[in-house]
């Protein structure tokens, strides 16, 4: 087992004052099987008033709003969290929700014949073949694509950031009958949040992160959330009263202690 200190803060700036902000925040650890929280914090910019829950898949979230005019939003995710080797058993998960195309993740003709796998191969085996040849197909680009880009679109461009490998490989899975989701989180080392995958081999979700062109993940990394793709689980979403264009920086930190 291994122990991390995570930080994860948020500054969004608003270019005029903005009125009756609503925000969602997946910002901390998901609890389950291989992640133990030993402490942890949130702080949210003063006027936001929030409560906690849960979302349809699951995934812990934040939610409120602010009713007067702002021009900052800024919020902080600390704490510390233990990990086990990362795979996670079946926990009464509705299956069919992550064999089937998504918004996001939809496939066509090209995508069919590039998803093929050997003939009698394991499903962790072919989930291993799908992760190294989404590696050796994509260049990781960034600027290359947006939040709304779809898995079609990566495969033909065949540039993009994580969730954008992540998409294609969901997509290149569920076309292999390999139940597989879409997983944000936190990933060892200094910068934003990753995107990665697990698949489900019969028994347990096992993480993959075709970005890095890594199987059977271990260690390194915190979740925070899944859905069928990004648009079920992103890290903040929000909806306010004003004509403003807004800025987002974001930093994340993940040590090891």
């Amino acid at each position: 087992m291994k122990r991390y200190l995570y930080n994860y803060q948020t500054i969004v700036t608003f270019s005029e004052p903005v009125s009756a902000h609503a925000i969602m925040l997946r910002c901390q650890p998901a609890a389950n099987a291989f992640q133990t929280i030993e402490q942890e914090q949130v702080i949210v910019s003063p006027d936001y008033r929030m409560n906690a829950g849960t979302d349809a898949f699951g995934n812990r979230i934040l939610f409120g709003s602010a009713s007067e005019s702002h021009t900052v939003l800024a919020y902080v995710s600390t704490g510390i969290v233990a990990t086990d080797t990362y795979f996670q058993k079946q926990r009464g998960d509705n299956m069919f929700l992550y064999t089937q195309p998504s918004q996001l993740t939809q496939l066509n003709d090209e995508m069919q014949k590039a998803a093929f796998t050997d003939t009698g191969a394991t499903n962790i085996e072919k989930a291993q073949q799908l992760c190294h040849r989404v590696y050796e197909m994509m260049t990781y680009e960034p600027e290359t694509t947006t939040v709304e880009t779809p898995a079609s679109d990566v495969f033909n461009r065949q540039r993009g950031v994580c969730q954008d490998y992540a998409h294609l490989m969901i997509s290149f899975c569920r076309a292999n009958g390999l139940p597989a989701r879409y997983v944000n989180g936190f990933l060892e080392g200094t910068g934003q949040t990753h995107a990665w995958v697990e698949v489900f081999d019969g028994y347990s979700w096992q993480g993959y992160d075709p970005t890095h062109d890594r199987t059977l993940l271990q260690q390194g990394y915190v979740k925070i959330a899944h859905g069928r793709d990004s648009a079920d689980c992103p890290v903040s979403r929000g909806m306010f009263r004003g004509q403003a264009i807004q800025q987002t920086q974001i930093s994340v930190t993940l040590q090891e202690l």
